[in-house]
């Protein structure tokens, strides 16, 4: 089983050799990824699979993130993403959140660490 580093889009192998396992799909002549991961290519069973690392995590939603702000903008901030639920990410995904509804001026400061709840 050979294994490389891909990004969503990557080609993979060719749909004549192989078929589209996990987080994988068949664009009509290649496998592509579909995640970023580590491609797993079963010679075998004549399948690839991407592996997905644990560390790379997107919230979702009832999820508590805790991040630092990034940028503040008018009506919302950007805050990238250090913990979610507890567990540290090495993803560094930001996230933009809306600022529109609250009724206080100046929400957050640039570097300012913040606890979100991820409610949509």
């Amino acid at each position: 089983m050979s294994e490389s580093i891909t990004f969503p889009g990557d080609r993979i192998a060719s749909i004549e050799e192989y078929e589209a396992g996990q987080n994988a799909f068949d664009d009509g002549s290649d496998v592509r990824a579909t995640v970023v991961g580590t491609a797993e290519i079963d010679k075998k069973e004549r399948i690839v699979n991407v592996k997905h690392p644990d560390g790379l995590s997107i919230p979702k939603v009832g999820d508590i993130i805790i991040g630092s702000v990034a940028a503040v903008m008018g009506s919302m901030i950007a805050v990238s993403i250090d913990y979610i639920n507890g567990k540290p990410t090495i993803s560094h995904v930001e996230c933009v959140c809306s600022t529109r509804n609250l009724r206080k001026r100046n929400v957050a400061l640039v570097k300012d660490i913040v606890c979100l709840k991820i409610i949509s």
